[in-house]
């Protein structure tokens, strides 16, 4: 049997505005059959400090020295491409020559409206390597919580409450590598409260 992947993944931004510049992405490669992360992707983007929001930048625990080793998001992009290649699952067929290729599975938390949009204009008219749809995970605690209404709903849905709600450490969130672990474990969480894990 071929294994597959779910590959979630977080950007880190300079502000919450949709023009905010990216200043880091981040990804891990979950084995659909196990359950287990295999692998991991953190890369650093090169920004304009000066035009960023001082408390987002706190918030995303930047330091000059932190990002000395930045890339730019061209770069960025490139590396987390060749990185991704082995954890592409998802068999597709060109439609003009008929040749198969693979996209890669996202996921993420509130991903299909923060991080999805980001990651696309960041590929600009190359060739994007994953599936448009995301797995997410903000949409899957909804559901959750509206099909079990005797539950105690958190007070928000934000990552690091839902992760505290289901006895997840959310130390060190708002790091790109960190968050994607967190949503990893929120998934898992409510695969598990839900009977399938």
């Amino acid at each position: 049997m071929e294994l597959t992947y779910l590959i979630y993944f977080d950007f880190e931004t300079d502000s919450i505005q949709d023009d905010s510049q990216q200043i880091q992405l981040a990804a891990i490669a979950v084995c659909d059959q196990t359950g287990q992360e295999v692998d991991f992707f953190e890369q650093k983007i090169k920004f304009d400090a000066s035009k960023s929001d001082p408390t987002a930048l706190e918030v995303n625990h930047y330091s000059a020295l932190a990002w000395a080793k930045a890339e730019p998001e061209a770069r960025a992009c490139s590396l987390f491409t060749q990185w991704s290649k082995p954890y592409l699952s998802i068999e597709m067929t060109s439609k003009a020559k008929g040749t198969k290729y693979k996209v890669g599975k996202l996921a993420g938390h509130n991903a299909s409206v923060f991080d999805l949009p980001r990651l696309r204009r960041m590929y600009g008219d190359g060739f994007f390597p994953f599936a448009y749809q995301v797995r997410d995970t903000l949409q899957r605690a909804l559901w959750y919580f509206d099909e079990n209404p005797e539950l105690v709903r958190p007070a928000s849905l934000k990552l690091s409450v839902l992760a505290e709600y289901f006895g997840i450490s959310s130390d060190g969130a708002h790091d790109a590598l960190a968050d994607v672990r967190l949503s990893a474990g929120v998934a898992r969480a409510i695969r598990k409260a839900e009977g399938k894990l």
